[in-house]
């Protein structure tokens, strides 16, 4: 049982060890990846699928309801440019009018206050501690001695302010209970009834009511605040109510002291609490009961007149103005308005389609990358609408102004398209995601606007990311950029900074939001893209240059001569692409890579082994031929186990297209010359396909250019330009750039510099003079090191055999 594991385990191991190496599992796998892929870029119904649901995207977004705010863009302060009637009957509230109402009706709801609990015992042992000072003063002054009142008790010195002379009449009330019980009984009422204290009162709106809540939680009735006695008022009624009944004489000379009296036992600040919460309470349901007061304004009469300063309530009205006829119009039209969206939607669809097929007819050869360019749209679509809705809904919680179009992020589709296709796509796509937004906000005053803008975002942004060669950069030129097209495209809040100085510093905040959004948004996209659909951008590619990658580091080991072969194809490709426009970063990695199928035979082609005619010699040439055409299909096999790109893939597959591999065909003719139509010369040339692209005809010529210079006897400019030019010309004879996309200016232009790079390359050295004064030249000083080292190890020998 364990040797059987362990046999099992050794041989998944070594099915491992062979996977990675690309030697099995991968050619089946080739096959049927390269199969579903034909199928699926090739299928019509797929590509007519992603035109539907753009179409249907962009119909959607702009049938939706827009925004409120978005109707005119006027800001507070601003003056009105022109003046706005009305088409219809428009009822709406006269704020100024209900919140007036609304005031009158806070302001005639009553105060609420409280009594104290504790005040009325407090003052009821004030009171009686007074009398018993006022009595014990008479005691002790009967009695020939003398009152003192302690310092700091002011009852006390209240007693000893007292007249001597009112202090009888005085002791009349203290000493008589019913006279006393009945002043402590009035005092009572007087407390229950409420004292306000006269600093609350002064800070209240004169004629303002207030209703008393007493301890048995008893409401009064509403009553002005000017009628509530304060503690000195009471105090002289408590005095005037005691002394009612006594002779006039007595009573102007017992008021003082008892109005003193009292007032010391109230106090200053009186017993009444003002009870906010149960004003505010009834004072909110009185202002929803205020009904709000509407104006109407005649259809054809004027809602906002030319210059008028507008306020945040004309702001307002002119919003609900706008929305309240756009739901009568989508109401009253929406049929209507639906067959103009579809129509419209359905001409622009075509437009863009003649637009690319003429343009990049590529593209719509591609169902991946109309697949590409339709999800793109679709998401650009999506995110303008939602950004849009996401700015109205939160702009009154912020006190933004009417600045909706500034956080559409109209640039989205045109920087993804420019690095993913390509610019000429990038700027239409740009453009068409823009004339929907402007659609979709329904507007005709910025519907202009919303298309230049969108059109100068995508082409500059577009422009300035296409050449990008990492992510940083990427980031960095989609933020300047966006940055500076919408700050430039708000030179109109300029005017507006006298009349409404908080404009100008949102526009360009949230211009600096939507290149931050755009680009970061961007960038996660870039990536999703690039992993769903294989795309290769110049950032993915250029990560590929990096010579420690594990298949460039197996030919350094394993295959020198090919690695440094594939080394001077890239400098000749990559020279090559720049002089033509091409793209120098995707030249660069496919010649990198170019030749990695040479990895599972490497001894068996001659830049790894000099004796590799010796190995061939041993083969028949069909086997020989077999082993160097097999080069292409191993290296698509390693390219598709290491997960390379496709344009990689493209570049190994079509590098030699179907061209002859001469010098095994002719051996195997001068091997069969007595047998007749024996060598199929089929059974000898590459698979192909032919070489498309711009980078990949220029690979597959480099490549043979570089590979023959090899065979030069003492290069000369002459003799380059020779070879290079006789390669052209037979692989235009043999029909090997057929499918090329080039002209012949185009490959004028490389095989000039294929020339030049060979030349340098190729170069020649000065022959260096010897040293006339020291004729012994490398190899001499090597044999002198070897004589005196000989010589010292015999004078070591020799006192040896002496000692022995």
């Amino acid at each position: 049982m364990i040797s059987w594991l362990q046999n099992i385990l050794s041989k998944r191991l070594k099915q491992r060890k062979m996977e990675k190496k690309g030697l099995i599992g991968s050619r089946k796998r080739r096959k049927a990846e390269e199969g579903l892929r034909t199928v699926v870029d090739k299928s019509w119904s797929l590509g007519i699928l992603i035109l539907l649901l753009v179409w249907f995207t962009s119909a959607v977004v702009i049938l939706l309801p827009s925004p409120k705010s978005v109707a005119k863009g006027w800001v507070e302060k601003q003056h009105a440019t022109e003046t706005v009637f009305v088409d219809f009957d428009f009822p709406y509230e006269a704020v100024e009018k209900t919140a007036l109402k609304r005031r009158e009706a806070r302001e005639a709801t009553p105060l609420y206050y409280r009594v104290k609990n504790t005040y009325l015992q407090e003052s009821k042992k004030k009171i009686n501690r007074i009398f018993e000072q006022i009595k014990q003063r008479v005691d002790l002054e009967r009695a020939g001695k003398v009152y003192k009142p302690k310092p700091n008790d002011p009852i006390e010195k209240l007693v000893a302010s007292l007249n001597p002379g009112i202090l009888n009449d005085l002791m009349q009330i203290i000493l008589n209970s019913e006279k006393r019980d009945e002043y402590l009984e009035r005092m009572e009422i007087s407390i229950e009834r409420g004292i306000m204290n006269p600093k609350d009162r002064e800070e209240r709106i004169y004629g303002q009511k207030a209703s008393i809540i007493d301890t048995l939680q008893r409401i009064s009735k509403p009553r002005q605040l000017a009628k509530i006695p304060v503690p000195a008022k009471t105090a002289e009624e408590l005095a005037d109510k005691q002394l009612e009944y006594y002779p006039r004489v007595s009573r102007e000379k017992l008021r003082p002291a008892l109005i003193k009296i009292n007032l010391a036992a109230l106090g200053n600040t009186g017993n009444l609490v003002f009870d906010k919460a149960m004003t505010d309470s009834y004072r909110k349901t009185a202002e929803e009961k205020v009904q709000p007061v509407m104006k109407v304004v005649k259809k054809g009469e004027p809602l906002i007149n030319r210059d008028q300063k507008l306020t945040a309530v004309d702001i307002k009205i002119l919003e609900d103005y706008y929305q309240k006829r756009e739901n009568l119009t989508a109401a009253i039209n929406f049929w209507q308005k639906f067959a103009q969206t579809v129509i419209i939607t359905m001409l622009m669809i075509i437009i863009t389609g003649v637009y690319i097929y003429h343009i990049h007819p590529e593209v719509v050869r591609s169902n991946q990358k109309i697949w590409v360019i339709g999800i793109v749209a679709i998401l650009a679509m999506l995110i303008n609408y939602f950004m849009l809705h996401a700015f109205q809904a939160v702009r009154p919680i912020w006190g933004i102004p009417q600045l909706g179009l500034e956080v559409i992020p109209l640039a989205l589709a045109a920087v993804l398209l420019s690095v993913l296709i390509g610019l000429r796509v990038a700027v239409y796509a740009g453009l068409f995601t823009a004339m929907v937004a402007a659609q979709m906000v329904g507007n005709a005053e910025q519907f202009s606007l919303l298309i230049i803008e969108g059109l100068m975002v995508s082409c500059l942004a577009g422009f300035m990311v296409r050449n990008s060669t990492n992510y940083r950069s990427f980031f960095f030129r989609c933020v300047f950029t966006i940055f500076i097209v919408f700050l430039l495209f708000d030179y109109k809040y300029v005017w507006k900074v006298a009349e409404s100085p908080q404009v100008l510093g949102w526009s360009v905040g949230l211009s600096f939001f939507n290149s931050i959004f755009t680009s970061v948004l961007a960038l996660i996209l870039l990536f999703a893209f690039e992993m769903i659909f294989n795309i290769s951008t110049n950032m993915s590619l250029l990560m590929l240059c990096d010579y420690n990658h594990p298949l460039l580091k197996r030919l350094q080991l394993e295959a020198p001569g090919t690695y440094h072969h594939s080394l001077m194809v890239a400098t000749l490709s990559e020279q090559a692409a720049l002089d033509i426009g091409a793209d120098p970063i995707r030249v660069r990695v496919c010649a990198l890579f170019h030749d990695i199928g040479k990895l599972v035979k490497p001894e068996y082609f001659t830049e790894n082994n000099i004796a590799v005619e010796a190995k061939h010699r041993e083969l028949h040439p069909r086997m020989s031929s077999l082993i160097i055409l097999n080069h292409v299909k191993e290296g698509v096999d390693l390219a598709i186990k290491h997960k390379l790109r496709k344009i990689i893939r493209d570049g190994i597959q079509q590098h030699h297209g179907t061209d002859l591999v001469m010098y095994f065909y002719k051996r195997a003719i001068e091997e069969n010359r007595d047998k007749a139509n024996s060598v199929e010369e089929q059974e000898y040339r590459y698979p192909g396909p032919l070489p498309k692209e711009k980078e990949v005809v220029i690979i597959s010529l480099a490549d043979a250019c570089e590979a023959a210079s090899r065979t030069l006897q003492k290069p000369s400019p002459g003799k380059i330009d020779a070879l290079v030019w006789e390669i052209f010309r037979n692989r235009i004879r043999n029909g090997q750039l057929n499918s090329a996309d080039l002209t012949f200016g185009e490959l004028a232009k490389v095989r000039k510099s294929f020339a030049k790079t060979l030349t340098t390359m190729l170069h020649g050295r000065i022959a260096y003079p010897k040293d006339e004064e020291n004729e012994e030249d490398e190899d001499d000083l090597f044999v002198a090191s070897k004589k005196a080292s000989a010589a010292e190890q015999e004078k070591i020998e020799k006192p040896a055999e002496k000692s022995s």
